[in-house]
């Protein structure tokens, strides 16, 4: 509508009413998303295997007969959705089924993460500034201090743009009914991603994946892909970090040690073997730490495999 002479509608007052119902909107998408219900969606193999554990244990104390253990077992194998499993175990007390226990939340890389943060933040900015210290009995300390943190604040502010800039877009701000593009096709990989995740960890049949993968090429809009993921879990697609990855990293820390003692102990006077050493105490500053981080993300992923033994 196009405010007239007469009318008391300006166009910035045009401009705040839509952006008044936009953010309406946006709000009314986010309360659907929180409020969609956490038992819709999809149960996995290890899903089915706590339940099933939760069984035997109420045979064990007696809660159960064989007959009903075996029936439900079959139920539990059959079930889909975590609301067909907590039928399941409903007359089960709390402390055998893990309903008291939150889920957790947690980052898979959480530990790793701030791992390399920490190395960002604190070590990779003294290593620059060391290497850029300049020599000779003339440097001040003055000198030092203004380089050293001219050479943080540069690393700290890159840093938080790097993360500014990295945030991903909430899907409650993305309209449903924007039509996809050659511009989208990461998107479409990552649904096929969630996809083969969600067949591999049980939450979808083999005729349930190539169904709806089948139907990714044929989406045209964001509410065509968000349809077929809506019954899985968040997150499906992010691979936790593995035992191997602590293995290799502490391997590298080791290679780097034995290799920087090697050349302590020859002592070469050329600038191969100079390069050779501050790699190595490169790598020694950098490994150790993301190693730590990762063998902590590796431990807490087995935790719940833990509670459910």
């Amino acid at each position: 509508m196009i405010a007239g002479p007469d009318s008391n509608e300006t166009p910035e007052h045009e401009a705040v009413t839509r952006e008044a119902v936009s953010q309406e909107a946006v709000t009314r998408e986010a309360a659907a998303a929180e409020g969609r219900n956490h038992s819709d969606l999809r149960a996995s193999h290890g899903d089915r295997e706590q339940a099933i554990g939760t069984l035997k244990t109420a045979f064990v104390q007696g809660r159960l007969t064989g007959e009903e253990l075996g029936v439900r077992a079959g139920q539990v194998y059959a079930s889909r959705t975590y609301a067909e499993l907590a039928g399941i175990t409903a007359d089960i007390p709390d402390e055998l089924t893990g309903r008291d226990r939150a889920r957790s939340s947690r980052d898979p890389w959480r530990a790793t993460k701030i791992a390399w943060r920490v190395e960002y933040a604190v070590f990779l900015p003294g290593i620059v500034a060391l290497l850029l210290m300049p020599g000779g009995p003339r440097t001040t300390p003055t000198e030092i201090a203004i380089l050293t943190a001219v050479v943080y604040l540069l690393f700290w502010i890159l840093g938080v743009a790097m993360m500014i800039t990295s945030r991903p877009a909430k899907p409650a701000l993305l309209d449903e009914g924007e039509r996809l593009h050659a511009a989208h096709a990461v998107a479409r990989d990552q649904v096929v991603r969630i996809l083969g995740a969600a067949r591999e960890q049980g939450r979808l049949t083999d005729e349930e994946h190539d169904e709806r993968s089948a139907m990714v090429p044929a989406s045209r809009c964001w509410g065509d892909l968000d349809t077929l993921i809506a019954d899985l879990p968040t997150g499906l697609a992010v691979q936790p970090p593995q035992a191997r990855d602590v293995r290799t990293g502490v391997c590298v820390s080791a290679a780097a040690a034995s290799v920087l003692a090697v050349l302590v102990l020859l002592s070469p006077d050329d600038m191969l073997a100079f390069l050779l050493a501050l790699l190595c105490l490169a790598v020694l500053v950098v490994a150790p730490v993301i190693t730590v981080g990762l063998w902590a993300d590796v431990r807490h992923q087995k935790k719940p495999s833990r509670r459910r033994r």
